[in-house]
């Protein structure tokens, strides 16, 4: 039995939690034990324990030596092997604390996001992620292109990183959505609108704020916009809603449990990040049949084949966005077209099952360099 500790710096919706979950409960349990750790700040933590796994509250995004100490101390006493981490509170308490009592450590990074820092910071983090590397046994990477960016910035560590493409499972999904699809009616959205949406953490990194300009750009009243999530940017994205008049046709629906339940509502799936690892939600919608306008940036390249299942723009251009998504609103057959061929895309490239197949390898792989 291999003994995983998956470390999160959150467990509020988002990329990284979802994809602990996803592993948590395809990893088979005859060879994989997994306890899983974070702060308990969003629905994943519940879910986690609905499993029947461990979860253990570990503040791993604050600072201060705690929850270092918190994690060696979680290692020694359930006999740990691999050390999984997730994000960046995560991966640097969790691989130096792999380092402390010599398990081996698996990182992913679920999009590297440095330039939110201030200019003198960024080196000294990427610094820190550099050391990091050396010291961990695999690198994941969840798309080639943010491989691609890691090799330039020098964060692939001493062996090779890996890259293990996210993945959903369509099957699992068309039966969430069956059973209990979200109607306009029910998200307070007109019938007779052609309605785009979202699903996001609101981070200033995602730029809901440029689907809102594009919607006001696009100046047509048969057009809403549906937000699904939350986050610190909530409060500065509903001022700047009242600001344009839009009123009504911007929906706030809060962060739903499996959001994939929207799709039924939409005519087309939104997209302004200006980085992305790779998007799930994205994902999701091409799977749910809808066509997809997304900006130019890693990870969305990697999902949208442009022309074929959607449409890509430059990141931070409202008007091109609003130009992108007039052109498919104003040209159904297409846009039905390019749905067909997401869900294709996302069926024949982007399962689930082979996401946890190369993982569970990287464990074997891991915990027999901890044996030595």
């Amino acid at each position: 039995m291999i003994r995983v500790l998956e470390l999160t710096t959150t467990t509020a919706p988002g990329g990284g939690p979802r994809q602990v979950y996803d592993l948590a409960r395809r990893l088979p349990r005859s060879e994989f034990e997994v306890t899983v750790a974070g702060p308990r700040d969003g629905p994943f933590f519940e879910r986690f324990r609905a499993l029947g796994l461990t979860a253990v509250e570990v503040p791993t995004g604050g600072p201060g030596p705690g929850a270092l100490l918190a994690t060696v101390r979680l290692i020694r006493k359930l006999g740990i092997e691999v050390v999984h981490t997730h994000g960046k509170g995560a991966g640097l308490h969790g691989r130096l604390a792999a380092r402390w009592t010599g398990v081996a450590a698996v990182h992913t990074f679920h999009g590297i996001h440095y330039e939110s820092y201030r200019r003198p910071l960024q080196p000294l983090y990427l610094g820190l992620e550099r050391r990091l590397a050396r010291w961990t046994h695999t690198v994941i990477h969840v798309s080639p292109t943010q491989a691609a960016e890691a090799r330039r910035l020098g964060l692939a560590g001493s062996d090779p990183s890996v890259t293990v493409i996210n993945g959903v499972d369509l099957d699992e999904q068309d039966r969430r959505v069956a059973a209990s699809p979200l109607s306009r009616a029910g998200l307070g959205l007109g019938a007779d609108w052609a309605v785009l949406g979202t699903v996001a953490r609101f981070d200033p990194v995602k730029r809901l704020d440029a689907l809102v300009d594009a919607l006001q750009f696009l100046n047509r009243r048969d057009v809403a916009l549906l937000l699904v999530g939350d986050g610190p940017e909530a409060t500065r994205l509903r001022r700047r809603v009242a600001a344009t008049g839009l009123g009504a046709r911007v929906v706030f629906a809060g962060w739903l449990d499996d959001p994939a339940r929207v799709s039924p509502a939409l005519d087309l799936y939104v997209a302004a990040s200006l980085k992305e690892g790779l998007p799930l939600a994205v994902l999701e919608a091409m799977g749910a049949g809808l066509a997809v306008v997304a900006t130019d940036v890693p990870g969305h390249r990697d999902v949208v084949a442009v022309g074929e299942t959607g449409l890509l723009v430059p990141p931070g251009d409202a008007r091109a966005l609003a130009r992108g998504i007039g052109a498919l609103l104003d040209d159904p057959e297409r846009r039905a077209r390019m749905g067909r061929a997401g869900r294709a895309r996302v069926a024949r490239e982007f399962a689930l099952q082979p996401m946890v197949a190369k993982t569970a390898e990287i464990y074997r792989a891991a915990a027999a360099s901890s044996l030595r």
